[in-house]
């Protein structure tokens, strides 16, 4: 009986085999991540991105206009922070129109949590006790923050997003923008015994006037148009100075920012007025250079802003 129990079990084995043999072969399965990780250092810590980000919030109109001039701007299904902007640039008002808002100001860690993203470039300012980095990350969202405090930094945050989404673009976009800074310094730099002296006003906060400070990048693009920020030596990126302090510095010329909600026309009007600032030779000869909000974040924006600067503080170089 055993003999012919272990004669049938090989017989099941034989044929076992052949039908093996003439079965058609089964597909291997072929790896469907083939994102090779990213690594960054940003917001002072080192991240790494491990798969292709898919849904995008930008916060701040700076940040959504990077990912248009790098051709990421389909990614992106929330922007937030448009309630100052003046308006989004000609040749990107079509794509950043076209995004819907998740919020006109400031949005809440549960809208972004909410939206589905995987991905946000933010404005540092947008975080505080209510929104937090780790709260997003916790979610499963990688955070870049806008940070850059010069204009090499501009170059790097577009360079990693550009690495971090899989496209080449930034080469050509820094490039650009480059060109354009390094021809505004060919047409100045003979002329510039001494850097002009400028100050920025963003508002008036009671008897005190808002500025930019020297981790500001607006110093940056003050410096390379051939200016220098009067308040560089405040620590901070902005800060509210003493009318007595604006006097002392005598800045030869006033940047004055034009947004939603503090125009342009009404800080002229309120200097003109102004019994002490009246005075001020930048006042007296109407020196004031005109600059949108928008235009003094660090963005795809600076050649325009370098370039705005240079031409008011040398008209006859240009």
């Amino acid at each position: 009986m055993k003999r012919i129990a272990a004669f049938i079990l090989c017989l099941c084995m034989v044929f076992a085999l052949c039908a093996c043999d003439n079965a058609e072969p089964q597909p291997t399965a072929e790896p469907t991540d083939t994102y090779t990780p990213v690594s960054f250092t940003n917001n002072g810590k080192k991240t790494t991105v491990s798969s292709l980000p898919e849904k995008v919030i930008t916060a701040g109109p700076n940040c959504t206009e990077a990912f248009c001039a790098l051709g990421l701007n389909e990614l992106v299904i929330g922007k937030c922070m448009e309630n100052h902007s003046l308006g989004a640039p000609a040749e990107y008002k079509d794509a950043i129109d076209a995004i819907p808002t998740l919020s006109v100001g400031y949005p809440t860690a549960q809208q972004i949590i909410d939206s589905g993203c995987d991905f946000i470039y933010a404005n540092s300012w947008i975080f505080d006790d209510d929104l937090t980095i780790a709260q997003l990350e916790k979610a499963g969202i990688t955070v870049y923050v806008s940070e850059a405090t010069d204009i090499d930094g501009i170059y790097k945050e577009l360079h990693d997003i550009a690495k971090i989404f899989l496209v080449d673009s930034a080469e050509t976009v820094v490039s650009g923008l480059n060109e354009r800074i390094d021809a505004v310094s060919a047409k100045i730099v003979g002329d510039i015994t001494e850097p002009k002296k400028v100050f920025v006003l963003d508002s008036f906060i009671g008897d005190e006037l808002y500025t930019a400070g020297g981790t500001n990048i607006e110093s940056a693009y003050i410096t390379a148009a051939g200016g220098a920020n009067v308040f560089s030596e405040l620590g901070k990126a902005w800060d509210a100075v003493e009318v007595s302090a604006l006097v002392e510095a005598d800045p030869e010329y006033i940047i004055i920012h034009d947004y939603s909600g503090s125009d342009y026309d009404g800080k002229v009007a309120a200097l003109k007025a102004h019994p002490v600032l009246s005075q001020l030779s930048a006042v007296q000869n109407e020196n004031f250079i005109r600059l949108s909000l928008e235009n003094a974040f660090p963005s795809i924006r600076c050649a325009d802003t370098v370039e705005t600067i240079a031409q008011a503080l040398y008209p006859d170089n240009f």
